[in-house]
């Protein structure tokens, strides 16, 4: 299953690998411009109020923006489904039911880090689970955000380690960003070597996420008419 997931994210991308490689690093540079804002990011001790101030400004702003993240789940689910993706498309979460998204990208962040905080297992077992929770909200709208998130743990039941495998190829690379950005001493070329590094594996992960999510929901849809 996990190779015939490959062979349609790969179709689904064909011809278009570069224009959503470029979309992803859009996105991901947009966030940093927040991040860029917090004086504590060029390594400044913060000594004043007023850099305090800038430095939760930045924050803000930073997720503020994140439901960006969200769009550009929604263009991933539109290409693997054949349709037409533009990139004021990535947008979309911010022009209907803005805070709707902000609110879901920051539970599914909470959930995650204090899963995380417990055990790092259970961190990485719970980012699979909340895999589908920005689909489901596309394809759902009028769900609340806590069902969208049940919704998703649900249709990844007992498909994590299948998950896991799907995107095995891809977690060095998100490794050697992620050592880059703990490891220089200079934060600013560090935070932008794990950007490019995430930038590049974001349409392959999320490709391959939405391709596992439309037979998720598909047999999940005939299971529910079955026993209606």
């Amino acid at each position: 299953m996990v190779h015939t997931w490959n062979e349609r994210a790969h179709t689904a991308l064909k011809g278009k690998t570069g224009m959503l490689l470029i979309w992803s690093f859009a996105c991901s540079v947009l966030l940093e411009i927040g991040l860029m804002v917090d004086t504590t990011y060029y390594g400044l001790a913060i000594e004043s109020v007023a850099l305090t101030v800038l430095s939760l400004g930045g924050i803000l702003f930073y997720i503020a923006l994140y439901p960006v993240i969200v769009g550009y789940n929604w263009i991933m689910l539109e290409t693997v489904r054949g349709q037409t993706v533009r990139l004021s498309d990535v947008f979309a979460p911010f022009r209907h039911r803005y805070g709707k998204h902000l609110l879901a990208t920051l539970l599914v962040m909470l959930f995650q880090v204090l899963w995380t905080l417990l055990l790092v297992v259970p961190g990485i077992v719970k980012y699979f689970s909340y895999a589908f929770t920005y689909f489901i909200l596309r394809d759902e709208p009028d769900l609340s955000i806590t069902e969208a998130i049940t919704k998703s743990r649900d249709l990844m039941r007992g498909q994590k380690w299948d998950a896991f495998k799907l995107i095995l190829p891809f977690i060095p690379m998100y490794l050697v960003g992620w050592i880059f950005y703990i490891q220089l001493e200079l934060v600013v070329l560090g935070s932008w070597i794990f950007l490019v590094a995430t930038s590049l594996i974001r349409p392959f992960i999320v490709s391959r996420f939405a391709v596992m999510y439309e037979d998720a929901r598909r047999a999940y849809d005939e299971q529910w008419n079955r026993s209606a």
